[in-house]
């Protein structure tokens, strides 16, 4: 709660205690800033009594072995919550961030998308079997039991949840392996591939295995394929429990041939990438990536497609996927593997940025294979 809940409140926090303080916060040490954010962010945003998180926070500085910073940490602690600050949604993210989306999209979007960053994100599942029935049953243990969509449209076989009590692994239907957590804008991205029943399908970059378990939900043959042997192992262990055969391997595109895949009816390539679509679930993201982090990732992601591309047979489909919306990881992306490979053509595109619902903000483009 405390991480969570400072990462996601960090310029607010700062923004009041350096009215407070003669030093910025970026100046003070590091083990400084950890205990006032801390004790910042549990005196105006917690039940914690005040006296309690400032004796609190001071016990942390001389734990961090910052101890000779204690007065300090007392005397801006027992002023900061009456700090009053003007209203701005975009307070808590990195002013680099804030200027690349409000150059791209109209304020008040950007004002909103960041507004539903600093909130939980919502709890939605995608479903292996008889979705109505799994509602029933999930109506008598939480709040409410919602459809999801994006665009309008309704997700088939996927639920949001809401007012959950108690361990996810305690709601009907999760030890029977008759769904799994996703959110909305990863489901869309699989159904985007349009896979069938029976289809040889590539699932290239696929860990924890979100995706691959929805297309092996529509009777696809899914062939999972990950770089990272702790992913692929959580991957596995999913697989166990919902009971779907999807083989698996540890595979690298960017040092190891493509040639002994063979060719597929539809490839699924869900790039490493930034992340900066996601940062509702892990808000560290917006503070630890740089401004030429997009670039960066593009570099990796060329590679992978290019690789992956080579095992889509002729007259099959590719879906090129990021949980980003930062065009150097997407369109960019895109837009250069088309100039290279003249025998792929786009065919839709599906662009969450910025989000319109409760999504988060994917990029996605199927590209159909004319000849090889």
């Amino acid at each position: 709660h405390l991480v969570q809940g400072v990462l996601r409140n960090r310029g607010e926090l700062d923004e009041a205690l350096n009215r407070l303080s003669k030093r910025p916060m970026e100046q003070l040490d590091v083990p400084v800033q950890a205990a006032l954010r801390i004790g910042a962010f549990e005196l105006r945003h917690s039940r914690t009594p005040p006296h309690a998180a400032v004796d609190q926070a001071v016990r942390l500085a001389i734990a961090l072995e910052a101890g000779r910073a204690k007065g300090l940490v007392n005397a801006l602690l027992r002023r900061v919550a009456k700090v009053d600050l003007p209203e701005n949604p975009m307070r808590n993210h990195p002013d680099w961030l804030v200027k690349r989306w409000t150059e791209r999209f109209a304020v008040e979007d950007v004002e909103r998308w960041c507004t539903r960053n600093d909130q939980q994100a919502p709890l939605v599942i995608a479903c292996g079997g008889d979705a109505e029935d799994l509602r029933t049953r999930l109506s008598e243990q939480v709040e409410r039991v919602e459809p999801v969509e994006i665009g309008g449209a309704v997700l088939p076989g996927a639920w949001r949840l809401n007012g959950v009590r108690g361990t996810i692994k305690s709601l009907s239907g999760f030890d029977e392996g008759e769904w799994w957590v996703m959110d909305a804008a990863a489901i869309a991205t699989a159904d985007l591939l349009d896979v069938q029943a029976g289809e040889q399908v590539l699932d290239a970059c696929a860990a924890p295995g979100g995706k691959s378990f929805r297309m092996a939900s529509r009777g696809a043959l899914v062939t999972a394929v990950d770089r990272s042997r702790n992913r692929l192992r959580r991957l596995r262990e999913n697989t166990d429990r919902l009971g779907f055969e999807v083989k698996s391997q540890e595979w690298d595109w960017t040092e190891q041939s493509s040639n002994q895949w063979g060719d597929f009816d539809a490839v699924l390539v869900d790039a490493p990438c930034t992340g900066l679509g996601t940062i509702r679930r892990h808000p560290e993201i917006r503070w630890r990536t740089l401004p030429s982090d997009p670039m960066a990732m593009s570099l990796t992601q060329k590679p992978i497609l290019d690789a992956a591309a080579a095992c889509v047979r002729s007259g099959g489909r590719l879906v090129y996927a990021v949980c980003s919306p930062e065009p150097e990881e997407g369109k960019l992306v895109v837009e250069s593997f088309l100039k290279t490979h003249p025998d792929f053509e786009l065919d839709a595109c599906l662009d969450l940025a910025p989000p319109a619902g409760d999504e988060d903000a994917f990029y996605a483009a199927r590209l159909i294979r004319s000849g090889k």
